[in-house]
């Protein structure tokens, strides 16, 4: 599984770093995602030599980094996920399911030491803490777990999506009886103690950054957030829920169905008829750049699977956008991929619609990425394409989770 050039590149990435900054995101994608390509490769050939290791050695390197306990850099951060929620979700949820391919893999979770693996599942059970707070249906807070950054699980999948993944891998990760107990019986200070004396300060500081989120995740109750100067909450607004004391459902779907909560996603995902030329007002309209060829439409222009993004809105009104909509797909075939490596794949009516939909959308993306796009986005026009845009993001670990584990679209007629 995966080509040896891939692989040799993925090996060459550097460990994936986070920090907590209040109201911001620290993410490095590439080397996330590399991390996650080489978990799933060792999964299928933990034994499989790349760069003089082997795959299961190369995994576990990259993992210590950060479950090792290191002592704070100069400015105070440490290296996990801050486990914060929302946006968080573009790398926190490659790091979920790095942790639980890591533990379904023998020769991975063998050579982790005892502190290790106890550090991976406190970590996990953060990351299972925020994606309850932000997605639960008992809780509808409009703010992550910083107390300071605007957030809604109705927003677009590029951002809710993360952590409803997350979900789907901490639910596999753990059994969900012992998850909904974790939950049930979650004591903030005593947890953010044991944060501290395992050396995972990034997620102690961003849940001690505003003194009421212990309270909240705890009780439940109301939290105010003040007004921006941009068009999210310009006004300020009150959220409310019941906190994490309660056994976890989104959208009605338990810990005890990842596959229901998986497909929540892929259906919101893969939701759309391609269409190449989109409607903004008037005669202004998304098209194809023909940086690749002189197509001016998508071959796969009215079949079912378009991402949501390339015909979506924002708070200026409609959005088309190749960025976007690589965003939600990044995260997505990150976690179709896990499912499909652990056999939690289900091959039934269900399961061949998504893969012929994310066939579609996926093959009209990358079309469309080659060529570039002129979208529209934030009110504005906007332009790009794979080598400008998409690589950057790490985008060259994301598509072959696809090319190699997934079918190709049926050809067209």
């Amino acid at each position: 599984m995966f080509a040896e050039a891939l692989l040799h590149r993925a090996a060459a990435e550097p460990p994936p770093r986070w920090k907590f900054i209040p109201g911001q995101r620290y993410r490095e994608l590439p080397p996330t995602f590399a991390l996650h390509l080489l978990a799933l490769a060792a999964h299928a050939e933990p034994a499989r030599v790349v760069a003089g290791r082997p795959l299961a050695g190369l995994v576990v390197g990259k993992l210590r980094t950060w479950l090792g306990g290191a002592a704070p850099d100069a400015e105070g951060h440490t290296r996990e996920p801050e486990a914060q929620g929302g946006l968080g979700g573009w790398s926190h949820n490659a790091a979920a399911q790095t942790l639980l391919l890591a533990k379904r893999t023998f020769a991975v979770w063998t050579q982790l030491t005892d502190a290790e693996r106890g550090r991976a599942d406190v970590i996990m059970q953060a990351l299972a803490v925020a994606g309850h707070f932000t997605l639960g249906d008992a809780n509808d807070y409009h703010v992550l777990l910083d107390g300071v950054s605007p957030n809604h699980k109705s927003w677009n999948p590029n951002i809710t999506e993360g952590y409803v993944d997350v979900m789907v891998a901490a639910a596999l990760y753990f059994e969900p009886a012992e998850l909904n107990a974790f939950f049930r019986g979650f004591a903030f200070a005593p947890f953010t103690a044991r944060l501290e004396t395992l050396g995972l300060r990034n997620i102690s500081r961003c849940w001690r950054h505003t003194p009421a989120i212990g309270g909240l995740l705890e009780h439940g109750g109301a939290h105010h957030l003040p007004g921006g100067t941009g068009p999210v909450h310009r006004d300020g607004i009150t959220g409310h829920g019941r906190g994490v004391r309660q056994d976890f459902t989104y959208l009605g779907h338990g810990l005890a169905n990842p596959w229901a909560l998986y497909r929540t996603q892929a259906d919101r995902q893969f939701c759309k008829a391609v269409r190449t030329e989109i409607i903004v007002h008037g005669d202004n309209r998304s098209r194809l750049l023909q940086r690749a060829s002189a197509a001016t439409v998508s071959p796969w222009e009215g079949r079912m699977g378009m991402c949501a993004e390339f015909e979506g809105t924002d708070w200026f009104g409609l959005r088309t956008s190749l960025t976007y909509a690589f965003e939600g797909v990044m995260i997505h075939l990150g976690t179709a991929a896990t499912l499909k490596v652990l056999g939690e794949w289900r091959d039934d009516a269900g399961g061949r619609d998504i893969a012929r939909r994310m066939a579609v959308g996926v093959s009209d993306l990358r079309f469309k990425a080659a060529e570039g796009y002129r979208g529209w986005a934030g009110g504005k026009e906007t332009v790009a394409w794979l080598e400008q845009d998409l690589q950057p993001l790490g985008s060259d670990y994301i598509f072959p989770l696809w090319t190699e584990l997934f079918p190709p679209p049926e050809p067209t007629a």
